[in-house]
């Protein structure tokens, strides 16, 4: 991360480094947040569809398992977990190969 970082600041006027490593650092912070409560929310809804309620959905995704069903819940909440990566993979893949054709590609328009 700090070589983007430091590729960026490094085209930003000495008298505006300030300012701009303040908002580059308010939008990584920002989008990691947001990033966090989308993975909770998609992990959570999953869980949700697999035990069939959403309170206990909850309880297994804060790690609280008090009933006899722990091995199922605990599977449950695995499988959700590892459909929720995939999620993430894919979206990381397909962003990869955005990134490829947009340095690729040459621009048509100058």
């Amino acid at each position: 991360m700090v070589l983007p970082m430091a590729k960026a600041m490094s085209l930003v006027d000495q008298e505006q480094v300030g300012m701009a490593a303040g908002f580059l650092n308010t939008i990584r912070g920002g989008s990691e947040a947001l990033v966090i409560a989308v993975f909770g929310a998609v992990l959570v809804t999953l869980l949700q569809v697999r035990v069939k309620s959403a309170e206990l959905a909850e309880q297994v995704a804060a790690g609280v398992i008090t009933s006899s069903d722990s091995g199922f819940l605990s599977e449950q909440f695995t499988e959700a977990w590892q459909v929720t990566l995939w999620g993430v993979a894919a979206i990381c893949a397909t962003m990869a190969v955005v990134v490829y054709v947009m340095l690729v590609v040459p621009k048509r328009y100058s």
